[in-house]
């Protein structure tokens, strides 16, 4: 049986566990098979439900919960607001390498996810530039990047989230796998075009003037 993690919801704290049944408004939904969690905020966003052996995993939002427990998790939503729900992409997601310390629970890999989130390392004010809600980014993960001249940037690995409000205000992309090293593009020189590629505004050597912002990546999520 895999540990179950303290987290709060709606102001309150209670307790998920994988396994556990999601009951809503017209009886049993299905079980709860993953977690996403916000590694800039340590908090659960959404619950991974399985609900049919041969569907779709499905994403169920933490502001439909009303109340929980590790054996039992009761949400506001029928079955029909259930298929609503978005389908769980995983690609969307990242999945830390081993095992992830929650306090003193320690999680097994693929009963958690991390949104696509970083933040800049102390020191650096991003007030300045444009920013949009989490849930409103319009450009995926893992999509490619290219100059407004035609060149392959890398792909889009995380979203720079500003401490200060809690709104991403660029975009992070890896840039080839071997290189291992970021571009920090601010949202306001991007566009998304077809076949979901990312478009700047900005030429090679624009991208290459850019300022070094570094970033903190959270592979780990650790309780207050």
């Amino acid at each position: 049986m895999r540990p179950h993690i303290p987290v709060g919801y709606g102001g309150a704290m209670s307790e998920y566990r994988v396994g556990a049944t999601v009951i809503g408004a017209d009886g049993e939904l299905g079980k709860l098979d993953a977690l996403i969690i916000d590694p800039t905020t340590h908090t659960v966003t959404h619950l991974v439900v399985s609900h049919d052996r041969l569907a779709p995993r499905l994403l169920v939002p933490v502001s439909v919960v009303t109340s929980a427990n590790p054996d039992r998790i009761e949400v506001a939503l029928d079955e029909a607001g259930l298929h609503q729900c978005d389908r769980f992409d995983e690609p969307n997601y990242k999945t830390p390498e081993g095992e992830l310390e929650y306090g003193d629970i320690v999680l097994d890999p693929g009963s958690y996810f991390l949104e696509p989130f970083a933040s800049p390392l102390d020191g650096w004010v991003l007030t300045s530039h444009e920013r949009v809600p989490k849930g409103e980014v319009t450009i995926r993960r893992g999509a490619d990047v290219y100059s407004s001249d035609g060149t392959k940037i890398g792909h889009v690995d995380e979203f720079l989230v500003d401490p200060a409000d809690g709104h991403i205000t660029h975009v992070v992309v890896r840039e080839g796998i071997l290189a291992r090293k970021d571009v920090v593009i601010p949202l306001g020189n991007t566009s998304v075009v077809a076949d979901e590629r990312v478009v700047l505004d900005l030429d090679i050597g624009q991208v290459n003037e850019l300022p070094k912002i570094p970033v903190r990546r959270h592979g780990h999520v650790k309780a207050d």
